[in-house]
């Protein structure tokens, strides 16, 4: 499901992404989520846990989801 009707930016620099007013919206009771660049797309994802990324990622971890 789409939450969002434009395209989130990347800054200059690349230091930062700006999120079109829908996806901040969506966003602003959450403490954090989880950025997936996936080929053209860009998921969001809501987090529960707080994880360091090496913890979320290894060769034993099944994909967060399949086509």
């Amino acid at each position: 499901m789409n939450i969002a009707s434009q395209y989130a930016v990347l800054s200059e620099d690349g230091s930062s992404l700006m999120l079109p007013g829908d996806v901040r919206a969506w966003l602003k009771e959450i403490n954090r989520f989880l950025v997936i660049m996936e080929n053209d797309r860009l998921i969001l994802k809501k987090a529960n846990t707080l994880k360091k990324l090496d913890e979320l990622l290894s060769d034993e971890t099944l994909p967060l989801f399949s086509l």
